[in-house]
């Protein structure tokens, strides 16, 4: 028979313990492991679990498997909402990747290939704008490019690629516009 020895500290320790483990039963959140123990490390990692304990449990409770999926849920949902959870996850994308584009709006994180970077930020731009780009000039669309982006590259920078703002929002509503539509 095989032991486990562990020290719980508190109600909190133990409930974040659990859930922690039925976090890492969740092979499709495997990228959010990292950020899961930085955020949730230590004393301030118990009082967060505190806090979710008490919002989803007012009045107390049993705690069982339910309620620590519930937790658990409730855990995720903040690793994926809260900036400084989605900075330190962008931080650690940053460190893996070895070319890639930030969309600051979105801390997000986009490798890209040698070479690719202009072609994901069209992407980018495509999803968060789509045709609506026309609506902005292109002196704006520069400033939003140069203001909204970082990118790790040994052959441009973002001021290259802001300065390419006219052929982007070009790409950017080509791609965007309804196929067959007249211009």
């Amino acid at each position: 028979m095989e032991h486990m020895n562990f020290r719980v500290e508190s109600p909190e320790n133990f409930v974040k313990m659990a859930c922690t483990i039925l976090f890492g039963k969740r092979e499709e959140l495997s990228d959010y492991a990292t950020v899961w123990h930085d955020v949730f490390e230590g004393n301030a990692g118990d009082q967060r679990f505190r806090q979710f304990m008490e919002e989803l449990f007012p009045d107390g409770c049993t705690i069982g498997e339910k309620e620590l999926h519930q937790l658990t849920d409730r855990a995720i949902r903040y690793l994926k909402t809260e900036t400084i959870c989605l900075d330190i996850k962008a931080g650690h994308d940053m460190a893996q990747a070895v070319f890639w584009v930030y969309f600051i709006p979105e801390h997000k994180v986009y490798e890209c290939d040698y070479g690719g970077h202009e072609d994901k930020v069209i992407e980018i731009l495509t999803n968060f704008f789509g045709a609506a780009i026309m609506k902005y000039t292109v002196s704006v669309l520069k400033k939003f490019i140069q203001g909204s982006f970082r990118i790790k590259s040994t052959q441009t920078s973002v001021g290259s690629i802001a300065a390419d703002a006219e052929f982007i929002q070009m790409a950017v509503y080509g791609r965007s516009k309804p196929r067959g539509s007249a211009s």
